[in-house]
């Protein structure tokens, strides 16, 4: 309990906790006004519903009439009160998501924190539980507590209204008589806390079943934006039949975990509906003797039933949102999670030191599993000097690239980095979302002078494009392997970085297009460090300086 006490005001005080809160605060006590005066509104409808049946049984026709104007007019009010109490609510709930997903998001983005979690991949899909369970987390949080600040008001002003109608009851027990006062508050008492006792017993497997449903219907909806992201390739190699498999087996998860929860929420409505429907009649057989005693008159009945449940219905909560404290708790333990994964991998980030010169003494790197891949890497590159690393596939030069930029958590050692900015250049870059002119100059934003772009595009071979800057397509479908390669070269024209790193970054290019590129970088960028992984042979004069990193294998 103080474990998940502590997860949930982690997740609360960013929002709650700030000076800037001020306004949510406001909004809260608005819609505890409005709750307030449905609650004194309920009030008022009790008393009404006396006053109505003992004119209905008198045939007042004129004070009926006289009744029915009033109950007009409190249900005008009523309509109001709920209606801007939803509406606050929403605008809440809007504001907190608002807030924690942005919180989520950059912390998650933020010291490349977001690479280190997939490389791990102890949580599984992120996009889940920042869009999904934020929303649920927070919708819930803000409905539960109105009602846990409301409740106990209702329950001590129905409870005192249902005392006083209860007067003291007699009754013969074991030979001993027994004077019982407020004894309605009794019954209502003992029935709802044997109902919340039985609705806890029976639902309470629900909570695992709940975060693994939360779990596979998030691997089901990666599986297929997977298959969307990929699908020319899976059309090329002819794979439908073996996606449609993939699909269905973790589609068959959430269908054996959709069962289990199934059944869990059977056996609990099979009590909890019938619950309810008997909590309607339970009233009037408790408040039965006082009417055969001519104790309180029929619609003394109605207002003792209407109290029985106000007080029942406030006694029931626990019952009522037993799926929704479900939701929060599995909600909440997967935000914790997410969070708690952020904030172990951003530790990890160190920056490495910066110099005149690229100098790496002693680095060694492994794999996430632990598997050594190269051990205590030496060499160093002077300033405006281009160098080749080599060494067969798998070795790990890619990885040391990703090491250095400071992507690779998985190592030992230090080394120093060549003052300035860097750019690293994969083998296939990412796009990205927008317009030509946004993803030209991703991840920076767009340059003002369009001419420098369009100057760019024309001198890496991507002239035809030249005039649709701004046009927004689906770049991914759009440009080819090497049109992407050419692209990336265009964005290393831009930036204008002091240390350039090229991994495989010319692989989709013949021969006379990547000797094109890599001139077209000398020429333009003379004073940048080159760092280059590629299998092009081809390309080797490029490069004066070679680096055999097959030495550094482990022993």
């Amino acid at each position: 309990m103080k474990k998940a006490a502590g997860q949930f005001w982690a997740l609360c005080r960013p929002f709650w906790g700030q000076r800037s809160s001020v306004q949510a605060w406001l909004i809260m006590l608005v819609m505890l006004a409005l709750g307030g005066s449905v609650i004194w509104l309920n009030v008022l409808f009790v008393q009404w519903t006396k006053s109505f049946y003992d004119a209905l049984t008198a045939l007042d026709g004129g004070k009926i009439y006289a009744l029915v104007k009033e109950y007009a007019l409190y249900i005008l009010i009523y309509v109001f009160a709920i209606v801007y109490e939803v509406w606050f609510r929403k605008l809440l709930i809007i504001r907190w998501r608002g807030a924690l997903t942005a919180e989520l998001v950059d912390s998650w983005l933020a010291k490349r924190a977001f690479y280190r979690m997939s490389l791990s991949g102890r949580v599984d899909n992120p996009d889940q539980r920042i869009a999904q369970d934020i929303e649920i987390f927070v919708t819930k949080t803000i409905g539960l507590t109105v009602d846990l600040l409301l409740n106990p008001i209702q329950l001590f002003t129905f409870v005192f209204i249902l005392w006083q109608l209860s007067g003291v009851q007699q009754i013969t027990l074991f030979g001993n008589e027994w004077t019982i006062h407020g004894y309605l508050v009794w019954v209502v008492l003992v029935y709802t806390l044997a109902g919340t006792l039985v609705t806890h017993l029976l639902g309470k497997k629900m909570h695992g079943l709940t975060v693994s449903k939360e779990r596979l219907e998030g691997n089901f909806r990666a599986s297929l934006l997977r298959k969307h992201d990929n699908a020319e390739q899976i059309a090329q190699y002819g794979g439908e039949q073996q996606e449609k498999s993939h699909l269905a087996r973790h589609f068959q998860a959430v269908t054996g975990n959709w069962r289990s929860l199934m059944n869990a929420e059977r056996n609990m409505n099979l009590f909890i509906v019938g619950y309810t429907r008997v909590s309607q009649i339970v009233p009037v057989f408790a408040a039965l003797p006082l009417l055969l005693n001519k104790t309180v008159t029929f619609g003394g009945l109605m207002q003792i039933r209407s109290a029985f449940n106000q007080v029942h219905i406030v006694l029931s909560w626990f019952i009522r949102v037993y799926p929704a404290l479900i939701e929060l708790s599995a909600s909440m333990q997967r935000l914790s999670q997410f969070r708690a994964e952020i904030l172990q991998h951003q530790s990890q980030q160190e920056q490495a030191d910066a110099g005149k010169r690229l100098q790496i003494g002693s680095l060694s790197f492994r794999t996430p599993q632990g598997q050594p891949l190269l051990h205590n890497v030496a060499f160093h590159c002077e300033p405006g000097s281009w160098s080749k690393l080599t060494g067969e596939s798998g070795l790990g030069k890619s990885t040391l690239l990703r090491t250095l930029n400071g992507l690779w958590p998985y190592y030992d050692g230090q080394w120093q980095l060549q003052e300035g900015r860097s750019l690293l250049l994969p083998q296939q870059s990412y796009l990205g979302h927008g317009t030509l002119a946004e993803i030209l100059c991703y991840p920076q934003p767009v340059l003002a002078a369009s001419d420098a772009l369009r100057e760019a595009l024309d001198k890496v071979g991507l002239g035809a494009w030249r005039d649709r800057l701004d046009e927004q397509l689906n770049w991914d479908r759009i440009f080819s392997g090497g049109e992407r390669q050419r692209l990336a070269f265009a964005r290393a024209l831009l930036a204008r970085p002091e240390t350039l790193w090229l991994d495989e970054a010319t692989s989709s290019l013949d021969h006379a297009a990547a000797r094109a590129l890599l001139a077209l970088v000398r020429r333009e960028l003379p004073g940048t460090t080159v760092v280059a992984v590629t299998h092009q042979q081809e390309l080797d004069d490029l490069f004066p300086q070679h680096y055999d990193l097959g030495r550094f294998r482990p022993a």
